[in-house]
């Protein structure tokens, strides 16, 4: 699975009065009507049973530079000293939010099939936030990598 190159997002909940984050590259979209995506969570993560809980959660996806971010919600850093990485927010809803992110997909769990050591979340997009440019966080063969388009008329090698 090295040689699959993802785009890099941080999964966001809050459960009482914490939040919860971890970084996530199994998220892929289901369908375009309704609008859902999914996204794969480890059962002993510390994210999982509150998720399960919130039943609303949010895909952070992270753009060029958020490197540091990435890393700080992979393990770095612990517990809610995870949301001092970066620029965060609350939504109405009370998701927490990255301000700055490519994108923001606050979702509604339809849906939590379990799987072997993981748990499956299906989630309603019920809101998107995008930024005005392209640019994503990509990871790649344990390294964090960009995009780079094709040039018209040329095929890749």
């Amino acid at each position: 699975m090295r040689r699959l190159t993802t785009t890099v997002s941080v999964i966001s909940c809050a459960h009482g009065d914490a939040w919860f984050g971890m970084t996530a590259t199994a998220v892929t979209s289901v369908c375009a009507e309704p609008p859902a995506i999914l996204v794969c969570i480890n059962g002993t993560s510390a994210i999982h049973s509150p998720l399960i809980s919130s039943k609303r959660f949010c895909v952070n996806m992270l753009r060029v530079g958020q490197e540091a971010v990435s890393q700080a919600f992979s393990g770095k850093l612990k517990g809610m000293d995870r949301f001092t990485a970066g620029s965060w927010s609350q939504s109405d809803g009370g998701l927490p939010y990255l301000e700055t992110a490519q994108a923001n997909l606050f979702c509604r769990t339809e849906q939590v099939v379990p799987f072997g050591t993981h748990s499956i979340f299906i989630g309603a997009v019920e809101w998107v936030q995008l930024a005005d440019r392209i640019e994503p966080l990509l990871y790649e063969d344990g390294r964090y990598v960009r995009s780079a388009g094709l040039l018209e008329g040329t095929e890749p090698t």
